[in-house]
């Protein structure tokens, strides 16, 4: 009979707050599809570097899964809040029927107990099938082919997602236990004719705390601009100081201020229902402010995440097909004035070691850089096109430029495929590929492009940078390096910097074969190992690897974090209104028996639950767009952002879901008045 009433209470709790159902269900099932991606493995044909890059994606999103577990739990529990709260008459009913408060609390952790199983099975349902599809989106983020299909399951994700919504489950139990507990009768039999308290009964101190928070946000906006998130410095600190600030004091005031604007235009306040409408805003915001601010930010590291994550994600490997020139490159560098770290000649080594580089390559090439006497304030003469950012061009401008040799730039090119450049005695050219240092370096080259080497003038044989890469690396971070004529660098002044030795292999096994040569001379991994010939390396195949399994996390974390805040943002204000629309039946009631068409009072409940929903992603918005200005300029660093399509991808994120639980919210209310009135 117990469990029978318990199941009854929430069949019909069900049919009020299906979205709180439907919000369990999609967090357990997005827990489970972002935490079963070791399973994946079975259908990917992964290398063993792609496996070890899947191995840290599994373990970074088991880390975030623990942070997404307490937002979930805030969710849970604030939303059960109000459930309870909406339960309090039948609650007190209970009590006048004989029902002890310990009975009532059982009554209440077993119906807690049957949502918790059944949107653990379903979530966990959807999410065994949903996690199918991911493997397909990993396998393209990857880019290797898939095997031939076979259905995977990950027992890990399922004990992870049992445990961690089991105990915020048993969390519920405690918190509804403790609430109950501190009931009184008398106060849960008038729960519903309980108005909240306003914070703020006077108009002006609404206006006066408005004017205040738009203070805080502009001075919030300045110091975050100013400081360019590069630093943590005092200024970063009064960004988020004042950001929260001004946030919290915006909404603690907006209801008031707003009331005082809209009373102003009569023809407007007193148009249809808008009346009616601002009242009930006024009242609902005004005791929700910090609920409101906390949901404000979360939009805001929802927008941040999704465009900026995958913005970054974009940037570090779209080049990587150009960054790779080579099949491999090792870098030696060279220490002039500490002989006792210089290393060997780099083939001469391996050969003496029994390994014989020409065995494993079709094609090699040497590049010498040279620190050259010439500092990077010969160069950064113009401060136009100076990145926010610009400390960083001021601490180079002691920095000594990188010099190549023409003979050297030009095998680099040739083994490319590319062109070689030609040069007359005093001229000279410059590389450059970073995207910031660009402009700058041309407009050195156009303005006035000579330098100084010896006494002798040297004239620029482009206006242009060249934009060239002479090794396989990561990304373009080439910040300009002259190319000169042989014979400049026998003057004083040329001090060896690094050498590069290019090459590509002669077969697709060959590059294991070598380091496996390399390993086995060295001793590598063992306790007679010794230190290899080459201070570090690039291989073209572990740059793409890399790059790949960089982009996968960077951008399922975004998704996985803001697709979670973005749903708990607005299932937190999809519950509120579904609150505020049943305490509110009588008042709707009235406006029938007043003469209110059915029309105008849909429109009516229209308008509030569309102001309420668009106040906090309105403010989050403006949020963003100067959170995400200083962001770009951070990720520009490494290349151009696709701001559009990052803004329209985000942007149908948000219209999806945030406007899903806006309509599902609406006629969900819009039910529970023509129902109850």
């Amino acid at each position: 009979m117990f469990s029978k009433l318990a199941f009854q209470n929430v069949k019909k709790s069900m049919k009020d707050y299906t979205i709180y159902f439907l919000t369990l269900t999609f967090g357990v099932c997005l827990f489970y599809v972002f935490n079963s991606i070791d399973s994946q493995q079975a259908m990917l044909d992964v290398s063993a570097r792609q496996e070890d890059m899947l191995v840290l994606l599994t373990r970074m999103m088991g880390y975030v899964s623990v942070f997404i577990s307490v937002i979930l739990a805030f969710l849970i529990i604030y939303a059960n809040r109000f459930l309870i709260k909406r339960r309090k008459k039948e609650l007190g009913l209970y009590m006048i029927l004989g029902m002890p408060k310990g009975k009532i609390s059982r009554l209440v952790i077993l119906e807690t107990f049957f949502i918790g199983i059944l949107s653990l099975v379903v979530g966990l349902i959807v999410g065994i099938f949903a996690s199918q599809g991911l493997a397909v989106l990993t396998a393209k983020m990857f880019a290797v082919n898939l095997k031939q299909f076979e259905f995977t399951f990950s027992m890990d994700a399922l004990i992870r997602s049992v445990l961690y919504f089991g105990f915020i489950f048993l969390l519920v139990m405690i918190f509804n236990t403790i609430s109950i507990s501190k009931y009184k009768l008398i106060d849960l039999l008038t729960a519903g004719k309980k108005n909240e308290s306003l914070k703020i009964r006077k108009l002006w101190v609404s206006v006066v705390l408005f004017i205040i928070a738009v203070g805080c946000l502009a001075f919030a906006y300045y110091c975050i601009l100013d400081n360019g998130m590069m630093t943590l410095d005092w200024e970063f600190t009064a960004a988020l100081v004042f950001g929260a600030l001004g946030t919290l004091l915006f909404f603690l005031s907006l209801s008031g201020f707003l009331l005082r604007v809209v009373k102003s235009n009569k023809r407007l306040y007193l148009k249809n229902l808008n009346m009616f409408v601002l009242r009930q805003i006024n009242s609902k915001i005004n005791t929700t402010f910090v609920s409101m601010t906390l949901i404000c930010i979360m939009l805001l590291i929802t927008i941040g995440t999704l465009s900026s994550g995958l913005g970054l994600a974009d940037v570090l490997t779209k080049d990587l097909q150009k960054t790779t020139p080579y099949d491999a490159s090792f870098t030696q560098y060279h220490y002039p004035n500490d002989p006792e770290y210089e290393l060997p000649p780099f083939k001469e080594e391996l050969l003496k070691n029994g390994v014989n580089l020409s065995d494993y390559t079709k094609e090699e090439q040497e590049v010498e850089i040279y620190n050259s006497p010439i500092t990077y304030k010969a160069i950064l003469t113009s401060r136009e096109n100076m990145v926010p950012n610009g400390y960083t061009l001021e601490s180079m401008e002691g920095t000594f430029i990188e010099a190549i040799p023409l003979s050297d730039y030009n095998a680099a090119m040739v083994m490319q495929g590319k062109e070689p450049v030609e040069l007359s005695e005093n001229q000279f050219i410059l590389n450059c590929n970073y995207a910031n240092m660009i402009p700058i370096v041309e407009d050195f080259l156009q303005k006035d492009g000579t330098i100084h080497i010896g006494g002798v003038t040297y004239m620029a044989a482009s206006k242009e940078a060249y934009e060239n890469i002479v090794e396989t690396t990561q990304m373009f971070m080439d910040t300009g390096t002259l190319v000169l004529p042989d014979a400049v660098f026998e003057t004083e002044g040329f001090l060896p910097r690094r050498t590069i030795t290019n090459v590509n292999f002669n077969a697709p096994d060959a590059e294991a074969a070598f380091f496996e040569a390399v390993d086995e001379a060295y001793k590598v991994g063992t306790d007679e190992s010794i230190a290899r010939p080459y201070s570090m390396y690039y291989s073209r195949q572990e740059v793409l690897d890399a790059g790949a399994g960089l982009k996968t996390i960077i951008s399922y974390l975004a998704i996985y974090i803001g697709i979670v805040f973005l749903i708990t943002s607005a299932a937190v204000l999809a519950l509120q209104q579904l609150s505020e629309s049943a305490d509110n039946v009588q008042r709707y009631r009235l406006l029938k028996k007043l003469g209110a068409e059915e029309k105008m009072v849909n429109r009516a409940l229209f308008t509030q639950i569309f102001i309420y929903f668009m106040m906090p992603l309105a403010l989050a918005i403006v949020h963003s767009v100067v959170g995400l200005t200083v962001a770009n300029q951070i990720v520009r660093q490494f290349g151009n952002l696709d701001m559009v399509a990052n803004t329209i991808f985000t942007a149908g994120i948000i219209i999806l879901i945030y406007g899903g639980y806006f309509l599902a919210t609406y006629f969900g209310c819009k039910t529970m008045i023509r129902e109850r009135r």
